[in-house]
This record gives C-alpha cells, sequence and structure tokens, in this order.
C-alpha cells in the first residue's frame, strides 16, 4: 500500500507579491529585477501559484507577460489578502512599539525641497523594518494607482481628472518654462509666445507626462501647429540633452536642478501653465501603520518647499490679466 499523496501546499503572500509584480511591471524580467531575485526563481514561484490554482495566469510571450482571464479574477483578491496580511502585521507592530512592513509608493522627478530620497534615507534609518518601493510612472496614472491600491500614496502632479475616492494635498506650484543650453539666444527671454519655439528643435516628454500635456494645451490654445520631432521618458536625460546642445525642453521651473544642470538656462513663457505638485491618496486611511509613518515623515520634510519659485518672476502681472481676460479656465 503506498503513501497517500501530500496535500497540496495552500497559496503563499510571496507567491502572491510575485505575481503582483509581473502584472505591474508587464514582465518576469522586470519583476524579477524589482523584487531582487533571479528570474528563474520567480517564474518558478508563479508557476507553483498556477499548479495550486489549476489554472494558468499569465500568457506569456516575447513582448511580455499579459493577465488570462483567471489572472484577471486573481487580481483584486490577492491586492486585498497582501493588504490584510499588512493590517495584521501592523497591528502587532504597533502593540509592541515596533514600525515594519512594507510602503509602496509612485513618483515623478520632484524639486530638491521635496526630494524622495532624502526622505527615505532619513526614514529607514529610524524604521530598518519597513521596505519602502518607489515605482516611477507618468503623472497621469499615478492617480489609477492609488485608486487602485496598488501604492500607498502618489507624489504627483495635480491632473483634473481625478476620482472622487481620493483626496490631493499640495505642496508646491511652479510654472512651466522654456530649457535651453547656456548661451542659447532664447537664454533669459521673457514672456515667449508658441510662435517664437515652433522652429526650435524641442525635446519632448511622453503623452503620459502632465507636463507635456500642459505644454501641448499652451501651444494649442494659440492655434500653432507643430511636429514632435524628438520624445525622452526620462526627465534627467532631457536636461543632460539641453545641456548637450541637442535642443529645448520645457519643464516645471522648481524641478531643475540648476546645482547639476549648470549648463541649461531658461526662458519664461507668456501665461504660463501652472504645474502643481502634491500628495494623492484614498479618502480612507492608508492601509498600514508603515505607509501613515513614512507619509508623515516626508510631508514633515518637505513642508518648507516652493510655494512662488523665483523662476515666475516677470510673468506674474501678465498671466494675472491674462487668467482675467480668460475667465479662469486654465487648470493647474
Amino acid at each position: 500500500m503506498g503513501l497517500p499523496a501530500p496535500a497540496p501546499a495552500a497559496v503563499e503572500l510571496r507567491q502572491l507579491e510575485h505575481f503582483l509584480a509581473v502584472v505591474e511591471e508587464g514582465s518576469f524580467t522586470r519583476a524579477a529585477a524589482r523584487s531582487y531575485m533571479v528570474q528563474s526563481s520567480l517564474s518558478a514561484s508563479v508557476l507553483a501559484l498556477e499548479r495550486e490554482l489549476g489554472t494558468n495566469l499569465f500568457i506569456r510571450g516575447r513582448g511580455g507577460a499579459e493577465l488570462t482571464d483567471a489572472g484577471w479574477t486573481l487580481l483584486e483578491p490577492a491586492r486585498a489578502a497582501l493588504a490584510d496580511a499588512d493590517r495584521a502585521r501592523d497591528a502587532v507592530a504597533e502593540v509592541t512599539g515596533l514600525l515594519r512592513g512594507s510602503v509602496r509608493v509612485a513618483a515623478v522627478a520632484m524639486p530638491r525641497s521635496c526630494d524622495l530620497a532624502e526622505a527615505i534615507r532619513d526614514f529607514r534609518d529610524q524604521h530598518p523594518g519597513v521596505d519602502v518601493h518607489v515605482i516611477p510612472v507618468g503623472g497621469k496614472r499615478m492617480t489609477d494607482l492609488v485608486a487602485d491600491g496598488a501604492v500607498d500614496f502618489a507624489i504627483t502632479p495635480r491632473v483634473p481628472r481625478v476620482s472622487p475616492s481620493l483626496r490631493f494635498e499640495p505642496l508646491l506650484r511652479t510654472p512651466l518654462v522654456v530649457i535651453v543650453p547656456t548661451g542659447h539666444v532664447l537664454a533669459g527671454a521673457q514672456g515667449l509666445d508658441p510662435s517664437d519655439l515652433v522652429e526650435e528643435s524641442i525635446i519632448d516628454l511622453p503623452r503620459e507626462w502632465w507636463s507635456r500635456e500642459l505644454f501641448d494645451r499652451w501651444v494649442e490654445e494659440e492655434g500653432v501647429r507643430r511636429r514632435v520631432r524628438l520624445e525622452v521618458d526620462d526627465w534627467l536625460a532631457a536636461l543632460t540633452m539641453v545641456q548637450r546642445g541637442m535642443g529645448i525642453a520645457y519643464g516645471p521651473d522648481a524641478c531643475i536642478d540648476r546645482d547639476m544642470f549648470s549648463g541649461v538656462a531658461t526662458a519664461s513663457l507668456a501665461s504660463p501653465p501652472q504645474w502643481e505638485l502634491g500628495i494623492a491618496s484614498r479618502d480612507q486611511n492608508l492601509r498600514g501603520a508603515a505607509g501613515r509613518g513614512f507619509l508623515a515623515a516626508y510631508l514633515q520634510r518637505c513642508r518648507g518647499g516652493v510655494a512662488d519659485p523665483a523662476g515666475e518672476r516677470g510673468t506674474r502681472a501678465h498671466r494675472d490679466r491674462s487668467r482675467m481676460d480668460r475667465g479662469e479656465k486654465r487648470t493647474a
């Protein structure tokens, strides 16, 4: 008489974490890198989960990994299970006076006054038991990640279409400016119109970035047509290209690190669009003590952020008059 077959192992939280990592990254390779694992180990974890559930969760291909119908069905329960586990750990940690768990934050490039890296360093020195994950993504997608519970909160530009279940706490407001190489004919210019820029080689940001949408609207409102010739999905790369004389760019004035990019100058726009940075979070409490603690530490660090940066000088009166003429139609 043979031994009875072993009972199937229960689904493990780690397997669900790996499943969600693949979903959010779109590929096993990027998910493994994010999880600090070799790809074969992460793939084995997901495969074990599929065997336990008796179905494939992903369609694997050269272009990445896509969810099957079963995978879509598992998505929300997986997120809920991990959130429940975090709450359980937090409840115990609060009783014992320890802060443990993990924090997931979506973030865009930001001014030094609101530097996330410095906040992470200080927070981890005080709470080494907390894992901090920073998810870079275009500004317009960030609120979706918050609403879906994929991140605890987002440091994001204010966008006009925000879920009613979210709240936005502003940190700073800064105008969009044109960024040019030092010595460029437009360096230091005031009140530029779209017609002053259409013949220039513009280094564009992706359409998913709020800065790009603000710039496109500003150009379109003046009835000017332009051609997109170069697009870069990285703020620092765009500034580096400008510094090397490859073209001009645009972006939030307060987000230009003038110490790092001493070879760039700026020019102001006529009636410049306003770019506002803030914290997007769900109406209910963050999912755990770690998230609440990190957000409190970050806000405490950057409360002195730029409210009305120097880059806006020389355009304020022009902008105010234009806003009165337009009846305050522009949304920051």
